[in-house]
């Protein structure tokens, strides 16, 4: 009796790996394979049929070189205390010495047809492109799929059929993908000003599609629905030199000019942020530091198609509301906005009618006189204002051109 183990990665062995012989050599290179696909890998080798109990499993990293199959076999039951035995042409393998006990005669054995064959994988993760290939297993004839996205390799053992489909799957799966750079410019401006940053208002979206709403820890005012709007910028040029005036006479502010490429029907993603401190009570009279999150954040899916790009678009800006803490813990305060539209590659779409009441207090003073006591009250007053603010988006989806990498000077 000896001892083996089991295994489950992607396995490298030599070009000889199918030629018979007791003393040849062997390469083997583990790292998290089945440990039934291990053994049969094994026993393909020595040309044997394989019958594994039901206690045959676990994983096992292994890295040998130049060595027989029946020294590989023996180094690593020594580690997983698997038990082997050989009849005939049968290798049989268990965890319990009982399960040999049984064995009056050799079993009948399904024989194995499945091979394995390694698939270069160009243009997407290796764990993405067979995620959608199904698997049939048999008792003794098993399929497998291991993915190693650092290589972008797909290791499958199936049988020549269905070798065949999988290689016309991962034809139609695996090629390579448009990409944009997606320009987006977020503004927040004064209500009265938004109707002269030159936006050709050209439509609506349903209530619901824009959505701006206050959440906390403790309370949840909901989500208020509102109408808002779709229109489009007949140039960049002139929208910068609109911005650029908005800011200088003090009607609002850009927040963020993210540019960020995104593969066709894959989502790209910027946040700009950070995390807000806030005192918490801990019990006993203590209290600990605490954080909670406030970003900038936007999420753009684009679908491309003969007619231009549809973009999946979902755009936050959080807040924290101080001002209406609940036991020491603010709120914060989000400003949200989704969408799906479609625009031609090249222009500017902007998205806007989520609005931001504001309202603030100054106080005005006399110099000097403002500071008597008791009477400096008369010669100081507060003022209250309250002004709306709107949140627009603009993004311009821009075609990138392909680079042939194998064009490129070394």
């Amino acid at each position: 009796m000896k001892t083996l183990c089991s295994f489950l990665i992607a396995v490298f062995f030599s070009a000889s790996f199918f030629a018979y012989a007791d003393d040849e050599k062997m390469n083997f290179d583990f790292d998290s394979i089945p440990s039934k696909t291990a053994l049969q890998l094994i026993a393909d080798f020595a040309r044997l049929n394989l019958i594994g109990a039901d206690d045959v499993d676990g994983t096992i990293t292994m890295r040998m070189k130049s060595v027989t199959w029946q020294k590989a076999l023996e180094y690593v039951g020594k580690t997983k205390n698997l038990h082997y035995q050989i009849e005939g042409n049968v290798l049989y393998v268990s965890r319990d010495p009982k399960y040999f006990e049984s064995l009056d005669s050799p079993l009948p054995v399904s024989r194995d047809d499945n091979k394995n064959t390694i698939f270069n994988i160009k243009h997407m993760l290796a764990s993405e492109a067979i995620a959608g290939f199904p698997l049939f297993s048999k008792e003794f004839n098993q399929e497998s799929l291991a993915a190693n996205d650092a290589s972008g390799i797909v290791v499958a053992r199936l049988s020549p059929s269905r070798l065949e489909e999988l290689a016309t799957y991962l034809k139609a799966v695996d090629f390579p993908r448009a990409q944009l750079m997606i320009e987006a410019r977020i503004v927040e401006v004064d209500r009265s000003f938004s109707k002269q940053l030159g936006v050709n208002w050209s439509g609506t979206i349903k209530a619901g599609n824009f959505v701006g709403k206050t959440v906390g820890t403790f309370v949840d005012t909901g989500a208020v629905p509102v109408t808002a709007g779709i229109g489009f910028v007949s140039s960049s040029a002139i929208l910068d030199l609109e911005l650029a005036a908005m800011e200088k006479g003090g009607y609002g502010k850009v927040i963020s000019r993210p540019n960020v490429f995104a593969r066709d029907k894959q989502q790209a993603r910027i946040v700009k942020g950070s995390e807000v401190p806030y005192q918490q009570a801990t019990g006993e009279g203590n209290t600990a530091t605490s954080f909670k999150e406030a970003a900038l954040s936007l999420d753009v899916t684009p679908f491309i198609d003969d007619n231009g790009v549809r973009l999946d678009i979902k755009l936050a800006k959080d807040e924290p509301d101080f001002a209406n803490a609940l036991n020491g813990v603010p709120p914060i305060k989000t400003v949200s906005l989704a969408s799906n539209v479609r625009v031609k590659l090249g222009a500017t779409v902007a998205l806007g009618g989520v609005y931001t009441t504001i309202e603030a207090t100054q106080e005005h003073r006399v110099p000097g006189l403002a500071s008597i006591p008791f009477l400096g009250r008369l010669f100081r007053y507060e003022t209250q204002s309250t002004s709306t603010a709107e949140l627009i988006l603009f993004i311009t989806p821009t075609l990138v051109p392909s680079i042939d990498i194998a064009q490129l000077p070394n």
